[in-house]
């Protein structure tokens, strides 16, 4: 499908797998992507040698942003992408398509993570205004031929959510629809925050940002609801604690209603 086409309908689809490794990249990086994507048919395999276009017009007008900033992010997205890679544990890796000549795939041994590339290139045409973006064969069972465990996204609302918090949320809760959790979902603290990347990694120990409910609360969750329910046809999101450990919050419900009919600006 082309980008000049895109409407309130159209989806992004990727396996629920990779959902993490998303939340931690830049969000240009991520729209680019997704735009890609949405020009792809999930059910089908990616033909070989093809390529996906953005064209900067393109992601100016479905991101809502100036020419100049969308020049901007889609050369920084064309760079980011390049070197971007997903982390699969070896033991939940998804085979490569097989095609005709290749030998067949081994899966490797031991428990390790197997870092794959998102790209097997990305070309950005200065002039011309475009990034053209061919798929690593790795990447290809994550987005492609996809029956089961994936998430549905709307291209629109990924597109103009400008707030990485809220970007995170909303794919998670699109995450839980996906999973035909779709009025409210539980969720643990700490798990959202893994879910959202709020966390940094020292010697193998993992700290949690906004150790502190009441400011985890106030400056992401409430802010990202706000935007949420303003952008994307995610409406009546709220949140709820339901469950505390000495007197601190452990676990919230987040309710939410979906608008199938959400009209968005400039489509």
């Amino acid at each position: 499908m082309e980008l000049s086409r895109v409407s309130s309908k159209t989806k992004v689809r990727h396996k629920t797998d990779i959902n993490r490794t998303l939340s931690m990249m830049p969000l240009s990086s991520r729209r680019v992507l997704f735009m890609a994507i949405s020009q792809l048919d999930s059910k089908t395999l990616i033909k070989e040698g093809q390529i996906f276009r953005v064209y900067a017009n393109d992601y100016a007008r479905l991101a809502q942003l100036e020419m100049n900033t969308a020049y901007e992010q889609l050369k920084a997205a064309a760079l980011d992408l390049q070197k971007q890679v997903i982390g699969i544990p070896k033991e939940e890796l998804l085979p490569p398509f097989p095609r005709i000549g290749e030998r067949p795939w081994v899966k490797p041994i031991g428990k390790g993570i197997r870092m794959l590339n998102v790209t097997q290139y990305c070309d950005y045409e200065d002039g011309d205004g475009y990034v053209d973006i061919s798929f690593s064969r790795q990447m290809e069972p994550y987005i492609c031929m996809l029956e089961k465990n994936y998430t549905t996204q709307v291209l629109l609302s990924c597109a103009r959510l400008r707030d990485t918090n809220a970007s995170n949320l909303y794919q998670l809760i699109r995450q839980k629809i996906s999973e035909k959790k779709e009025r409210y979902f539980d969720i643990g603290v700490d798990e959202l925050k893994d879910e959202m990347g709020l966390f940094t990694m020292r010697y193998k120990e993992k700290t949690y940002s906004y150790p502190q409910f009441k400011e985890f609360n106030r400056s992401v969750i409430k802010l990202s609801i706000d935007t949420i329910n303003k952008t994307t046809e995610i409406k009546d999101l709220s949140v709820e604690i339901t469950e505390r450990k000495k007197r601190k919050a452990s676990k919230l419900r987040f309710t939410y209603r979906i608008d199938d009919k959400v009209q968005f600006e400039g489509v």
